[in-house]
């Protein structure tokens, strides 16, 4: 197996149930969806997705319920061509969902059911200790638990990168493992013990605070942020018909991971990623959005 698992995923798979409206409800408000879909979802397998369909090897570590939701994953895993050997299986508990609402903008709202995720246990990152370690890139996030990931890290000898999504309470000993941490702005400023940021000098002087080498702070349409020790750039993300954001941090990361395997600088990889994110927004669905390889090369061709 070894070096043919050039990225691998740890994370988590969910199916996601995906309301559209015309705006998002407050608390306390009822309001009428105009669609609704089931699709395959979750942040560990939608990067998973993502990479693959860009042309990575990509394996990916898990856990479903052995249920009908949990084939569903399975089967679009597989269909993208990742490796589902370590994607585990578990009778005793259900396949983790995530309820989303998406406006007329595209913005959305998410609550997310961790399932079999939280069923995710050291012994299964043990497992996949070989691909673990000869992977070149080993890309996690936080919907399953940090103990996990506490494991991975330590055997991994490829780039370690984190998306800290969603953002909870992450060891020092955790974060000083990761080499490239990719949070968002909310994600960022809870990392740093901040309420917000008015500039990008703030956002710079936060990311360089975490002690971390490599810090890419996603941005939404306004591209990203890269800031290491080397330098501190701003790529610009295409502009593009968005319809549906859900899934398009995933995009950027699994993007990211491939063109890492692949052997891109920083540079150059957040450049192709900030592309590959925002054409996963013009199409609804996370899994079913993510742009192929040729997509963001034609499009690239064409800017």
């Amino acid at each position: 197996m070894g070096e043919s698992n050039r990225v691998v995923v740890i994370g988590s798979a969910n199916i996601d149930l995906v309301s559209s409206v015309a705006s998002l409800p407050v608390p306390g408000e009822t309001v009428l969806g105009n669609s609704f879909i089931k699709t395959p979802g979750g942040k560990g397998a939608n990067q998973a997705v993502a990479a693959s369909k860009l042309g990575g090897e990509v394996s990916f570590v898990g856990c479903i319920g052995s249920d009908q939701e949990g084939e569903i994953l399975r089967s679009s895993l597989k269909n993208a061509n990742v490796n589902c050997d370590f994607l585990i299986s578990r009778p005793e508990v259900s396949t983790g969902n995530a309820m989303i609402g998406v406006d007329a903008e595209g913005n959305n709202s998410i609550i997310v059911n961790s399932g079999a995720n939280s069923a995710l246990t050291q012994e299964d990152i043990v497992a996949a200790k070989e691909i673990v370690e000869s992977a070149q890139v080993v890309l996690m996030q936080l919907e399953i638990s940090t103990k996990c990931l506490e494991v991975a890290v330590e055997m991994a000898s490829g780039i370690k990168i984190l998306n800290p999504a969603p953002v909870v309470d992450i060891s020092k000993k955790l974060l000083e493992k990761i080499d490239v941490l990719i949070p968002n702005r909310i994600e960022l400023a809870r990392l740093s013990n901040k309420e917000s940021f008015e500039n990008l000098d703030e956002l710079e002087a936060a990311a360089k605070g975490l002690g971390i080498q490599t810090v890419i702070v996603t941005l939404g349409s306004a591209g990203a942020l890269l800031v290491s020790d080397k330098q501190t750039e701003l790529i610009s993300s295409p502009a593009v018909e968005s319809v549906d954001t859900t899934g398009a941090g995933d995009a950027f990361c699994g993007s990211m991971a491939e063109s890492l395997s692949r052997g891109l600088s920083f540079l150059e990889s957040v450049e192709y990623s900030v592309t590959a994110g925002a054409l996963s927004t013009t199409t609804y669905g996370a899994q079913i959005s993510m742009p192929t390889r040729s997509e963001v090369d034609s499009f690239l061709g064409e800017i």
